[in-house]
């Protein structure tokens, strides 16, 4: 109780029990605070004793790891989780499955992760704080859940990889040509290209699971890519082709020139369209050459009307023939126009060529009107020897007869090698004699001999009148021909050509007539013209012979002739020039032709042979 007044304060103890109290107070609270100095300061010296290592309680799944260091516990977990990395992802192709090890991309026990959070428990915050988790992770334990790890860009990689090996480019289909020059299908094949996107997610997901299997299946999906060309574009396009280079006939006659479908099929090539397709294209560059080659046996030279004779005489009239020339560009338009109707469809076989009409320069009405009046108005004889120098007379003979009946027109040309043709073995020429190099040889060419024929016809169309042309003189004088008016022709391989022509230059036409005879070994050959007289008259100059360079004879022996035998291979001829001159006259007495032919005659040295052997 507590009295008060003015002056004074007095204090009154209380009751001894409160007293006591206070100190069991304290000393409780004391007593507390060292004991709990005294349990932190044992947890402190707990947590320094594992300090580095796993604290007790902590277990990795099945695994104790409590005291382990990080090495002993990482050596623990490698060994405990190493069928993590133990496997393989087969991933299955077209080509066959492609297996990649566990190991090749690093699956396997995430053992850097798995140590650090065992070593991490425990270890976080104050030291109260620790010494705290400690105590909970010894009462009640931690566990940690295994943690599995692999290098997802390597195993991308890898199947990225496999997925290129198994690309394959598309290839085209086309059309080659075999040896037979036939078109054959070269096939097209459809190309492939792996996706390894939905491959790398479904791996990825199923190897972070710990329970993955050992051995994981994966299908590569696959698109197949369809080439440009396929095998169906190329089939209908050597259809195609096969319709266009079908043999052409220029002509639906039996027999008819044509282009064959083997050259067709030569310039025909294929490739892509500009609408994405493919077909067939041919390139007529070579065409107008192949209508020129099949014109050679539609062009039909026009025939003149020519006379029948008999006994010397005119007794009729063969016919004159129409003549026709291919007209060669309008011809190549027609095909290059069937080509693309084929190419449309169109099965068109055969065409007329586009022809030009060629009269004949006389025409059997001519022939028939001038008739009655023709006459023979020249003729010309030559005689020779039957040798092996002119083929035992073919060589003259043949080309007689093949001139025989040859019309000449009114203003028309007469050409020796025109009208006699090729010279051939074929058509019957046979070796002959030659002069060459200044000598004679006497089987130097082919049809030897043939000058003396045409000498023979020059010679009737000197003495008809006619006006003359080429000409040329032997390079020796021949004693059987007219000095200065003899006539060599020849034709040579390097194009040095000599021929025999002249004109009529008359208004009727002119008949040749070749004539052929024989008596034992001499030949003779002759030349007869007919035609309307027209009152000209021919005339010839007495030969000029000036710088006459005499022969000599010489002897040559040889063990190729029999002892005793002897044969002359080169007669002496003198040298000498010539000049005769020739003046034709009309009805009237005009001068109409007057010529000077001049003729320089080599000098030969005569061989004859003597046999020693």
């Amino acid at each position: 109780m507590t009295t008060t007044t003015p002056d004074t304060v007095v204090l009154q103890a209380e009751p001894r029990r409160s007293s006591t109290r206070l100190r069991f107070g304290v000393a409780f609270l004391v007593g507390l605070f060292l004991a709990t100095i005294a349990g932190v300061g044992a947890m402190y010296a707990y947590d320094q004793q594992y300090l580095g290592r796993v604290l007790p309680g902590v277990r990795l799944g099945s695994i104790d790891l409590s005291g382990l260091g990080p090495e002993a516990a990482a050596e623990r977990i490698a060994a405990e989780y190493a069928s993590l990395g133990e496997g393989e992802l087969v991933l299955q192709g077209p080509d066959g499955p492609r297996t990649i090890a566990y190991a090749e991309f690093g699956r396997g026990p995430d053992v850097v992760a798995m140590v650090d959070e065992a070593m991490g428990i425990g270890r976080g915050g104050d030291p109260v704080s620790r010494v705290i988790e400690d105590a909970r992770t010894a009462l009640r334990g931690a566990t940690i859940e295994p943690k599995v790890t692999y290098d997802a860009d390597a195993l991308a990689e890898r199947i990225a990889a496999y997925a290129a090996t198994l690309q394959r480019d598309s290839r085209d289909a086309g059309i080659a040509t075999n040896e037979a020059g036939k078109f054959v299908i070269v096939p097209g094949a459809d190309g492939r290209v792996a996706d390894p996107t939905t491959v790398v997610a479904d791996a990825l997901a199923q190897l972070g699971e710990l329970d993955a299997p050992s051995r994981i299946e994966l299908t590569l999906p696959m698109t197949a890519v369809e080439p440009t060309i396929t095998t169906v574009e190329a089939f209908n396009a050597k259809v195609q082709a096969e319709r266009v280079s079908k043999k052409i006939s220029i002509t639906d006659k039996k027999d008819a020139p044509s282009i064959s479908a083997k050259t067709l099929r030569s310039w025909i090539t294929f490739s892509a369209t500009a609408d994405g397709g493919y077909a067939p294209s041919i390139d007529t560059e070579k065409l107008p050459a192949a209508v020129k080659k099949a014109a050679k046996k539609i062009d039909q030279a026009p025939v003149n009307a020519s006379f029948k004779t008999k006994g010397g005489k005119i007794t009729g009239v063969t016919s004159s023939k129409t003549g026709y020339k291919t007209d060669v560009a309008a011809t190549v338009a027609k095909v290059e126009a069937l080509l693309a109707a084929r190419a449309a469809g169109a099965a068109t076989a055969s065409l007329e060529p586009a022809l030009k009409v060629t009269q004949p320069v006389l025409t059997t009405a001519e022939a028939k009107a001038a008739m009655p009046k023709m006459k023979k108005i020249s003729s010309w004889t030559t005689y020779f020897p039957l040798t092996i120098k002119n083929g035992y007379g073919v060589n003259i003979w043949l080309p007689a007869k093949l001139i025989n009946g040859y019309v000449v027109p009114p203003r028309g040309k007469f050409d020796f090698w025109d009208a006699v043709g090729p010279v051939t073995r074929a058509r019957g020429f046979k070796q002959g004699g030659a002069i060459i190099n200044g000598k004679t040889e006497p089987q130097g060419a082919l049809a030897g001999g043939i000058c003396s024929c045409s000498t023979t016809l020059f010679n009737a169309a000197l003495r008809a009148g006619y006006k003359m042309g080429a000409r040329r003189n032997h390079y020796y004088y021949i004693d059987r021909y007219p000095l200065g008016l003899d006539a060599t022709v020849f034709k040579s391989g390097g194009g040095s050509n000599q021929t025999m022509s002249f004109t009529n230059d008359t208004d009727y036409p002119l008949l040749v007539r070749g004539v052929n005879i024989r008596k034992g070994n001499q030949g003779w050959v002759r030349f007869d013209l007919y035609s309307v007289p027209t009152g000209r008259k021919v005339s010839f100059s007495r030969p000029i012979v000036k710088d006459v360079r005499i022969a000599s004879d010489s002897v040559q022996y040889t063990s190729s002739l029999p002892k005793g035998t002897s044969e002359r291979i080169e007669t002496p001829t003198d040298g000498k020039k010539v000049w005769v001159t020739r003046t034709v006259r009309n009805k009237a007495g005009k001068v109409i032709h007057r010529e000077t032919y001049y003729s320089n005659y080599a000098r030969i040295t005569g061989i004859v042979r003597i046999g020693t052997g």
